[in-house]
């Protein structure tokens, strides 16, 4: 063991190269996807990879400072405001027309 509690393969790991799915996820803004796939692909724990995931996103943003990082919604919210407005219309129209 090292000072910093992990060992020498642990820095071994987090030295190899990314695969292309976990870049491909980094390079779309898709953290938490990529910090997913290191962890499955390596084993690593959630802690070490998001490390390794934020030094990569680090990287790249320096690399390609105009690159879009985007970060694709779940669409979740378009549909709580969708709601809301057709709610809203359907009070307005029974009640308050």
């Amino acid at each position: 063991m090292t000072l910093g509690g992990h060992s020498g393969r642990t820095k071994e790991m987090n030295e190899e190269k990314l695969s292309d799915a976990v870049m491909q996820a980094v390079r779309s803004g898709h953290t938490i996807q990529a910090i997913k796939r290191l962890r499955a692909e390596r084993g690593l724990g959630l802690k070490e990879a998001k490390d390794i995931i934020d030094r990569e996103v680090d990287a790249y943003r320096l690399a390609n400072p105009n690159a879009p990082m985007v970060q694709k919604s779940s669409g979740a919210l378009k549909v709580v405001v969708i709601a809301l407005i057709a709610a809203a219309l359907y009070w307005y129209l029974t009640k308050g027309g």
